[in-house]
């Protein structure tokens, strides 16, 4: 890795968006950190990336293992002393149906993956954040997150509470170097969508690569630091 490599970390990143993303990045000299509990994938897209001379580091980490997110902002001070960008891509759908239908625990899982342990990542990683000379971070959102939109029940929630999150962050760091910025990907041709739209022709709708180079091209952007939030 050469010491001219900014550093990303993204979430999610064996597969749909945030496996493109990750990809994309490395072509734009960033060090990618692949996020991500299926080892098998992440090391997919590992040798992606080595295919087009980028570098990137697998971190086989469940977004549940709340301790472990606690410790990678450590884990990463010590190789690279700084982050230059978080995107916080990784979800889980959880089952659709109506709210007082779905398991408690499962509504749990939703919550913890969506947001809690995105808020455990923003705790750890926000002082490497702010070490970078421009820190950015990317919140993948959706637009269940607005409207009261039935039986979506914990996704919809989850990604609200996200985006409050993210508003909330920004607020209190009105003054320093690091940007944060909320995007709805919109329908995209992803193995989540599939599962929540079985009866959509996946061919009528944007396919996760192409999602990923308007994320990519929103980053590049001045709209990212003007704009907190980016619907694609």
């Amino acid at each position: 890795m050469s010491k001219k490599n900014k550093i990303a970390l993204v979430t999610g990143a064996g597969s749909g968006i945030g496996k493109h993303i990750s990809i994309l990045l490395s072509k734009i000299n960033y060090h990618v950190l692949l996020i991500g509990r299926n080892l098998n994938n992440l090391e997919k897209v590992d040798n992606e990336i080595k295919k087009v001379n980028g570098s990137s580091s697998i971190v086989n980490l469940d977004l549940n293992d709340f301790q472990g997110i606690d410790k990678l902002g450590l884990e990463i001070f010590k190789k690279y002393k700084k982050l230059d960008l978080l995107v916080l891509n990784a979800g889980v759908l959880g089952t659709l149906g109506p709210l007082t239908h779905q398991d408690p625990s499962e509504f749990e899982d939703v919550l913890k993956i969506n947001l809690i342990a995105n808020f455990r990542l923003l705790r750890s990683l926000d002082y490497l954040l702010k070490k970078s000379d421009e820190g950015n971070i990317l919140c993948i959102s959706s637009g269940a997150a607005h409207g009261y939109r039935a039986y979506w029940g914990a996704y919809s929630i989850s990604k609200a509470g996200l985006e409050q999150m993210a508003m909330i962050w920004k607020a209190e760091n009105e003054h320093n170097n690091v940007n944060i910025c909320v995007i709805n990907p919109g329908a995209t041709r992803t193995k989540m969508r599939a599962k929540a739209m079985p009866g959509e022709d996946p061919n009528s709708i944007k396919s996760a690569k192409t999602t990923a180079q308007k994320i990519i091209k929103v980053l590049k952007s001045q709209k990212q630091k003007d704009t907190f939030k980016i619907n694609l």
